[in-house]
């Protein structure tokens, strides 16, 4: 695979990368950066988004929530960022110091403008003047990606970022085919964006449409209670297995594996009350995936809801480092009722679709 560098006028740098085999699916909300002009200050330092600079008429051409799920294979130091519609993976590496670099995919249902003018769009973003069809033409050389082939930028320059200039990297990757355009983009400290090209570049190449999820195993023909007082019902998919014993804090336990060995757990509890309410509950499950907490805005764009009979369930996910964890929470009479699905990214997302099927069979008894 090989690379194209634009730095800095006409400039042109060429690189020869192998490409890696495929790998593993690694799985991983509204974007506060997304549509930012470019230079828009974001947190850690880093500046910028994806698709800064974009028209609304662009805008709108641009990749929705109805984007099909991707996997790939990050390195171990990366750290996961929540996902938007305008992002379908997002990354955050920290260097030293205050050294950050922001690392993104993202798709277009078209490319506005093409190539060239995504490129020089890059360009403007660090101050750099463009380039016309013959320069990049001339110096560039295919890349191979899961999607095609495509052409990789190297751009350094200066941004401003509402305190001065600040000196940024871009190294981007754009693929197009047919409709569609496949944008990957790393922009932040230029040591540590350097340092990174080599992880980004075979990144890139382990970028893939995830495997298609297995169908929804049917749910068991009896719904077995959930305890003795038979509070709650619902229908166990096949493969998971309700333990005998809840434990104090728990009303009922259930388990589940997968074929490499990971198991999860489904908790069910109730307390009285809210217990704190929406936001401090989900910053507390935040906080054991090992990610930021969120604000009262930021708590609207991550719930959804679902409907569970006469009930409606709020809805949240999380993927951490090293755990993920999908909940759905409802008031029934004086308790707040909680379905906790915990385990590593791989077995939640294979199990996310028999996990919504769980909710929409619960039943309380006596109903509201």
């Amino acid at each position: 695979m090989t690379t194209v560098s634009c730095k800095r006028d006409r400039e042109i740098k060429v690189y020869a990368v192998a490409k890696p085999p495929p790998a593993a699916p690694h799985a991983s909300a509204a974007d506060p950066h997304a549509g930012l002009p470019p230079g828009t200050p974001m947190p850690g330092g880093v500046t910028g988004d994806p698709h800064a600079g974009l028209s609304p008429e662009q805008m709108a051409a641009a990749g929705s929530n109805n984007a099909p799920p991707f996997a790939d294979s990050a390195p171990p130091h990366w750290r996961k960022q929540p996902l938007s519609p305008m992002r379908l993976a997002s990354y955050l590496v920290a260097g030293e110091g205050a050294a950050k670099t922001d690392i993104s995919f993202s798709i277009l249902h078209r490319a506005p403008g093409g190539v060239l003018a995504n490129v020089n769009r890059w360009r403007d973003q660090l101050g750099q003047p463009p380039v016309d069809e013959d320069a990049l033409k001339a110096g560039s050389q295919p890349v191979r990606t899961s999607f095609g082939e495509g052409i990789a930028v190297e751009i350094e320059g200066s941004a401003s970022n509402g305190e001065g200039a600040a000196n940024e990297r871009i190294i981007g990757v754009i693929a197009e085919k047919d409709n569609e355009a496949w944008f990957f983009k790393m922009r932040g400290n230029p040591a540590l964006t350097a340092a990174e090209k080599d992880n980004f570049l075979k990144w890139v190449g382990t970028v893939k449409p995830a495997d298609p999820a297995p169908p929804s195993a049917a749910p068991s023909p009896v719904p077995p209670p959930a305890a003795a007082d038979g509070r709650v019902t619902w229908q166990l998919p096949q493969g998971w297995s309700q333990a005998a014993a809840a434990g104090a804090m728990r009303y009922a336990t259930i388990g589940m594996s997968a074929a490499d060995g990971a198991t999860g757990e489904l908790v069910v509890s109730h307390f009285p009350g809210d217990v704190g309410g929406d936001l401090e509950n989900v910053n507390r499950w935040r906080q054991q995936a090992g990610v930021d907490p969120v604000d009262e805005a930021g708590l609207a764009a991550l719930v959804t809801q679902l409907t569970a009979g006469p009930e409606t369930l709020s809805l949240i996910d999380i993927t951490g480092p090293k755990v993920r964890l999908t909940a759905g929470w409802t008031r029934h009479g004086p308790d707040t009722w909680f379905f906790k699905l915990t385990g590593p990214d791989s077995l939640v997302a294979a199990e996310k679709a028999r996990f919504t099927a769980f909710l929409e069979s619960v039943r309380f008894t006596p109903p509201e």
